[in-house]
């Protein structure tokens, strides 16, 4: 007789943040991560951009209005 496998974990979501202030950016991360979340935080969206992605669920909090390319673009 086979023993019945573990089901396979799904994978925890993460939160992204893109935010070029510094203290805004590290106080959404430290915020997020007390409730236990998974989080990448990004100076730009540019660095975001380059990110490779993980397969997990994901939501994006974005700065809409930074230097360069905006969250909006």
């Amino acid at each position: 007789m086979r023993k019945p496998t573990a089901p396979i974990a799904d994978p925890a979501p993460i939160v992204y943040v893109v935010d070029d202030d510094p203290s805004v950016r590290a106080a959404l991360e430290d915020l997020l991560a007390s409730m236990g979340l998974q989080v990448r935080a990004f100076a730009s969206t540019q660095a975001f951009l380059e990110h490779d992605l993980e397969d997990a669920p994901a939501c994006l909090v974005l700065d809409v209005r930074m230097p360069g390319q905006s969250g909006l673009e």
